[in-house]
């Protein structure tokens, strides 16, 4: 998550999800060039979305940051919303300029839904805790 106090006109910081062409169009999902799931830790990212919002921290300041949400071949292999979009990858192994037509729908019904990760509060702890005693 990539914070910025600032308020900005940037166009990544709008109320829109932005998706990432990189890895939606990125091939074969298997494939070493895709980017890494934080969650399975395997090379099976299909798409991205940027999710502009805004976090409050614990002393009542407010952040605009952006989230990111990975669609992954394995871990969301059972999301109803993913499934049209991992079907497409699933099908034609690669994309090419004539699949995004049948791919677009389901990657934009995938999108809306998406919501920025809530941390984990034992991840925030640890975290906290690493910066009390100097290691970040």
């Amino acid at each position: 998550m990539s914070v910025d106090p600032a308020v900005s006109s940037d166009p990544a910081l709008s109320n829109d999800p932005v998706l990432s062409g990189d890895a939606a169009l990125s091939g074969d999902p298997l494939a070493s060039g895709n980017p890494v799931c934080p969650r399975c830790r395997a090379a099976a990212v299909v798409a991205v979305v940027r999710l502009p919002h805004v976090w409050t921290n614990a002393s009542g300041h407010a952040f605009r940051v952006v989230s990111e949400v990975l669609l992954c071949t394995r871990c969301d292999a059972g999301d109803q919303a993913a499934a049209p979009v991992l079907a497409c990858f699933a099908a034609d192994g690669s994309l090419r300029p004539e699949s995004a037509e049948r791919l677009a729908p389901g990657l934009r019904r995938w999108a809306a839904r998406a919501r920025p990760p809530r941390p984990a509060a034992h991840a925030v702890d640890a975290e906290a805790e690493a910066w009390a005693r100097g290691e970040l």
